[in-house]
């Protein structure tokens, strides 16, 4: 094996390392938001919006509403909508 084909296979693996740390920190730091958004009682604010868009659009697109406006992942709007219907 030449010292290329080694020094690339070792970089493949450098950046699946760096790819699988970046996926772990991420999603800390959804988690994190999730916990911020409920301290500070936003979380009871998005509900209340959710309510809202209920009221004249379909579940889906309330959960789409709600990722795009807050940037939330798709489970956590799924349970804000299902928890106000």
């Amino acid at each position: 094996m030449q010292w290329s084909e080694i020094s690339s296979i070792l970089i493949m693996l450098l950046l699946l390392g760096w790819g699988i740390s970046l996926m772990r920190q991420n999603s800390a730091l959804k988690k994190e938001k999730l916990r911020l958004l409920e301290k500070t009682g936003e979380y009871g604010d998005i509900k209340n919006e959710a309510k809202e868009i209920l009221k004249s659009s379909t579940e889906v697109k309330t959960v789409k509403s709600l990722r795009e406006k807050y940037d939330l992942s798709l489970i956590d709007a799924k349970k804000i909508v299902d928890s106000v219907k």
